[in-house]
């Protein structure tokens, strides 16, 4: 599989770029329209409706910024523009950040089209089958992490530093470029299982090792929500990694599964179907 890849990008070079191209421009018009316009609601003969407006000032960006700030922080920590492109750059990030997903589709897609030809036929098969289940979990976990988690970290955090007789405040900054990043590896934690069934699958690792490995599995979960968690308290450790873990032993269960399905559809020595 991996001499097929490397043979791919050597002997295509043409078709690399028009994949990157392809790839490229629905990042780069989508990223254009949050940053340009923001969403407006306008009522004609008695419906109401969004519809996009000119202001780069008060774009979709700066809008979700806005949302995910009153969501997550409140009124608790007080966030402040340390240097003069502190908003321009928390605007950026929010924008990269929302045509991203929102072009997540067609970056799979692009990527399914270019290694496809390099891949065996149960690997295109595998690609097919865990791309959906991928996304969703990825969806599920930065959600989870937004709506749930992060509120819950900062309102801990925020009594901290009161415990302490400290005015809680934050650089708009450094707020956006931590949010997002723990919103991505909050996602990314949830491919775990999609990770396990892929290798299971491809018959690179047995379900046994899975289970075998689950000690090891706790402590890389450990290590990574030190990674990832602001701060060193152990609370937020837990946030990460809980979920890792529990996933993981989800991906054991899958994997499981599959052998066995696996060993019943094959033939039993001997049997002459009649």
């Amino acid at each position: 599989m991996e001499n097929g890849l490397l043979k791919i990008f050597f002997d295509n070079i043409e078709e690399l770029r028009r994949a990157a191209i392809r790839l490229a421009i629905p990042i780069i018009v989508t990223f254009c329209i949050f940053l340009m316009f923001d969403l407006r609601l306008y009522t004609f003969y008695g419906y109401t409706f969004w519809f996009l407006y000119p202001d780069p000032y008060r774009n979709i960006g700066a809008q979700m910024l806005s949302a995910i700030i009153l969501h997550v922080v409140g009124t608790k920590f007080k966030l402040l523009a340390l240097r003069p492109t502190d908003g321009v750059v928390a605007d950026f990030y929010a924008c990269m950040f929302l045509s991203v997903i929102f072009t997540s589709p067609n970056i799979f897609y692009q990527i399914s089209r270019f290694v496809g030809p390099a891949l065996k036929a149960n690997e295109r098969e595998l690609f097919r089958i865990i791309t959906i289940p991928a996304l969703i979990l990825f969806i599920v976990g930065s959600s989870i992490g937004i709506i749930y988690v992060a509120p819950l970290m900062f309102d801990i955090l925020y009594n901290f530093d009161v415990g302490i007789g400290v005015q809680p405040t934050m650089g708009i900054s450094s707020f956006v470029s931590f949010f997002l990043i723990y919103v991505l590896s909050f996602g990314a934690s949830f491919e775990t299982p999609v990770i396990m069934v892929g290798l299971t699958y491809m018959g690179i690792v047995k379900s046994e090792t899975w289970k075998a490995g689950w000690r090891y599995a706790v402590v890389g979960a450990l290590i990574f929500g030190v990674i990832f968690s602001p701060g060193v308290i152990g609370f937020t450790m837990m946030l990460l990694a809980i979920p890792i873990i529990v996933l993981y032993f989800a991906g054991i269960y899958i994997s499981v599964r599959i052998e066995k399905k696996r060993v019943n559809a094959q033939p039993i020595p001997g049997k002459v179907d009649s």
